[in-house]
């Protein structure tokens, strides 16, 4: 199965456990850059894990999303509701100010950007999880 997930909901915790693996796609970057078919290259990959029984998590952007819809490939959408916005923003600085990672970073400016229209767009989706309780086991959720 694939799971394409909102920054913070846990894909790298949840990796290695149950047949779990965290797809991050800044492992797509060469040169600090990606090429213009990283994510066709990206979903391929995600497939064909899953098809041998790995549950893939995938970062949720819309070019993600739209690859694997036209490629008929299902998936499972994760996102925190719109009510933990303040919450998640503050885990997410959390996070950056523990690693410092500057895809961390990323994360938390594009979650304090564009949380509200981010997780509205992640609701359309046809199969949605919706964490609504900051203080969740993300194995209990799949």
């Amino acid at each position: 199965m694939i799971y394409v997930g909102f920054q913070g909901i846990g894909k790298t915790s949840i990796a290695g456990k149950n047949n779990c693996i965290d797809l991050d796609n800044n492992l797509f970057r060469v040169d600090g850059k990606k090429s213009s078919d990283w994510c066709k290259v990206y979903c391929n990959i995600a497939e064909n894990l899953s098809n041998q029984g790995y549950k893939v998590f995938l970062s949720c952007g819309t070019i993600i999303r739209e690859e694997l819809k036209n490629r008929n490939i299902d998936f499972i959408t994760i996102t925190p509701s719109i009510k933990l916005k303040n919450e998640w923003i503050k885990k997410l600085e959390n996070r950056y100010n523990t690693t410092h990672l500057e895809k961390d970073l990323r994360s938390l400016c594009l979650a304090q950007d564009f949380y509200e229209y981010a997780v509205q767009d992640l609701l359309k989706e046809k199969n949605v999880i919706i964490i609504d309780d900051i203080n969740y086991n993300l194995e209990d959720k799949i």
